[in-house]
């Protein structure tokens, strides 16, 4: 594995896009589940500025043995992704934190960036998905419904907060898309850790827990996979339009699920499941959408 990090030239063959972000979904999953773990006895601001810290050691260290530039050209571009990055960290990192909803419910919720993703491609990356985002949209509202609903009364405050911290990935999407392939991943990396460490230590600050033996290894594996997962799903986005790699969430949400099971003694409802099926079935739709065909600017009065 730390071959795969610092040599991945070796992996030529299968360093595509798609596989770029089914990396990026196995340590997402890993993540959800350190978060989950660590939340229970800490701040869970300490446990994202604890993951947004190790990711910039990593960004920070992979560049440096690899000799890549860590520079950013795109300054603009670069800020907006890492801004809606961290606010959505925020979100985020405060509901896979909460006992008040299911940790496969949360990433549940967060999948439904593909969504926002796939309305927000025409405007901002000249990308049509076409009329399956309708059919996806129903799809997904049905799945919140679905997953939300028997515990509406304790969950919804917290599904709301995940909901938008979904939105404002959705966001941080596009504009990493923005971004593109001038920037190297390390360099981007870097800079939304960095953004979402200051963001993380404002809420964990003030509620600091110093951590015992157990507590600083979950933090440090929140750390590492966290990291990997950022890395992972840059390179991706670098390498492929936004929709259909984002549609590949629906990975990271069976494995939230499986993991929780055995570790967390979650046990899926049916309700639950259906509306996980219905929230992967409308990424998977939008993934089976054809190329897209780029929006002509429209010619000056």
């Amino acid at each position: 594995m730390l071959s795969f990090w610092l040599e991945p030239e070796i992996f030529q063959p299968m360093n595509s896009a798609i596989w770029w972000m089914l990396v990026a979904q196995v340590f997402f999953a890993a993540m959800n589940l350190c978060t989950r773990l660590g939340g229970r006895d800490l701040p869970w601001a300490e446990v994202g500025a604890a993951r947004f810290l190790v990711g910039a050691l990593m960004a920070g260290a992979l560049a440096w043995y690899q000799g890549v530039s860590l520079g950013i050209t795109d300054q603009r571009s670069a800020w907006r992704r890492s801004l809606f990055g961290a606010l959505s960290a925020v979100c985020t990192f405060y509901a896979l934190a909460s006992d008040r909803i299911a940790l496969g419910d949360v990433a549940t919720l967060g999948a439904t960036a593909p969504i926002f993703v796939a309305l927000l491609s025409a405007p901002l990356l000249g990308e049509r998905v076409g009329r399956r985002v309708t059919i996806a949209i129903f799809l997904v509202f049905a799945g919140i419904v679905a997953v939300v609903g028997p515990s509406f009364g304790v969950a919804a405050p917290v599904a709301a907060v995940a909901i938008a911290g979904a939105m404002l990935y959705a966001l941080a999407l596009i504009w990493l898309r923005k971004v593109g392939p001038g920037e190297t991943p390390y360099a981007i990396v870097l800079h939304f850790s960095l953004v979402g460490l200051c963001a993380m230590l404002l809420f964990a600050i003030p509620v600091w827990v110093w951590p015992d033996t157990q507590g600083a290894l979950v933090l440090l594996g929140a750390g590492l996979t966290g990291g990997g997962a950022q890395i992972a799903m840059t390179r991706a986005y670098s390498l492929h339009r936004a929709a259909p790699l984002a549609a590949l969430s629906g990975l990271g949400i069976v494995l939230t699920h499986l993991l929780a099971i055995p570790v967390l003694g979650e046990e899926p409802s049916r309700w639950q499941m259906g509306g996980s099926l219905l929230v992967i079935g409308a990424s998977l739709l939008l993934t089976a959408a054809p190329e897209p065909v780029a929006v002509p600017a429209r010619p000056p009065n």
